[in-house]
C-alpha cells in the first residue's frame, strides 16, 4: 500500500514536471528563434554593405530622400532598357506605381494593378549602394512554385466515326475553380509571392492558404532546425503582391521558365 502511494506521488511529480518544462523549454526556442532571426537580418544588411561594388556605390551618396527618389527612377529605367534589349518576355514591378507589367522588347503586352502588396522592412533599409545591387540590374528567376499548372494539358481521344461520337458523352468545358498562388525566387535573393485575388475570384479562400502555410512551415522547419543548434538561420528578403486572379493566371503562364525581372521600390 505505501508502495504504490510512493508511485502515485512520483507519478504526479513527475507530471508537475512535464507541464511546468515543457512550456519554458518552447518559450525558451521561440525567444532564441526570434532572436536569432533578428540577427540574421542584420548579418545579411551588413554582409551586403561589405561588397565591394555597394561601398563604390554608396561613397559620397547622401541621405537626401529627393535625390534618392531621383537614383530609384534612374536605376529603373536603366534596368528596364537592359531587358528590353533581350527576345524573352520579362516581368516589371513597379511598386511606386502599383503597376505589374508584362513586356517584351519595352512593349508592354499586359498591364495589371497591384492592389496590395507588402515589402519586409530590410528593403527601406538600403542605402544607394546596396538599393542598385538589388535593383540596378535585371534579376532572373531561378525557381517557382505555383497552386496552378504551368502549361496545363487535356487530352482527348477523336472519335473514330459518328456513331462512336453520338454514343460519347458531351460536357461542355469550363474555367476550373482553382486559388492562383505563384512565389518565385530570385537570383539575388529576393522571393517575390504573388496572391491572384479579386472580387470575382471563384476559387475558395482556404485553397490558397494550404499553399502559404505549407512554404511556410517548411521554411520554419529549416529555420528552427539551425536555430536549435545555435546557428543563425539563413535570410531571404521577401516582397508580397496582390492582383487580380484573372491576371496572375494569365501572367504566370506566359512568363518563361527563368523570366527575366525588374523592380522599382
Amino acid at each position: 500500500m505505501k508502495e504504490q502511494t510512493n508511485m502515485s506521488k512520483r507519478s504526479k511529480s513527475v507530471r508537475i514536471f512535464l507541464l511546468v518544462a515543457i512550456p519554458v523549454i518552447l518559450f525558451l526556442v521561440a525567444i532564441q528563434y526570434a532572436v536569432l532571426s533578428v540577427v540574421s537580418v542584420r548579418n545579411h544588411l551588413k554582409s551586403v554593405y561589405q561588397l565591394d561594388d555597394v561601398k563604390l556605390l554608396s561613397a559620397g551618396s547622401g541621405a537626401d530622400t529627393v535625390w534618392f527618389g531621383h537614383y530609384k527612377e534612374k536605376t529603373w529605367l536603366e534596368t528596364r532598357f537592359q531587358i528590353s534589349r533581350t527576345d524573352s518576355i520579362s516581368l516589371s514591378i513597379n511598386l511606386k506605381d502599383s503597376l505589374l507589367q508584362l513586356e517584351l522588347k519595352g512593349v508592354v503586352l499586359k498591364t495589371s494593378k497591384i492592389t496590395a502588396f507588402e515589402a519586409d522592412q530590410f528593403f527601406y533599409q538600403l542605402n544607394a549602394g546596396a538599393y542598385h545591387h538589388f535593383f540596378g540590374g535585371q534579376a532572373t528567376g531561378t525557381n517557382a512554385l505555383s497552386t496552378i499548372e504551368k502549361e496545363p494539358l487535356i487530352v482527348k481521344k477523336a472519335p473514330k466515326d459518328s456513331i462512336e461520337f453520338a454514343n460519347q458523352k458531351h460536357v461542355v468545358d469550363s474555367l476550373k475553380d482553382e486559388a492562383v498562388h505563384w512565389m518565385l525566387k530570385l537570383d539575388n535573393g529576393i522571393v517575390l509571392k504573388i496572391e491572384g485575388t479579386d472580387e470575382y475570384t471563384n476559387s475558395e479562400w482556404w485553397q490558397g492558404q494550404q499553399f502559404w502555410w505549407k512554404q511556410d512551415f517548411l521554411q520554419l522547419k529549416k529555420d528552427l532546425r539551425k536555430t536549435l543548434f545555435f546557428e543563425v538561420p539563413e535570410y531571404q528578403p521577401q516582397i508580397e503582391l496582390v492582383i487580380s486572379e484573372a491576371d496572375a493566371k494569365a501572367i504566370y503562364r506566359a512568363l518563361p521558365v527563368q523570366p527575366l525581372i525588374c523592380i522599382r521600390m
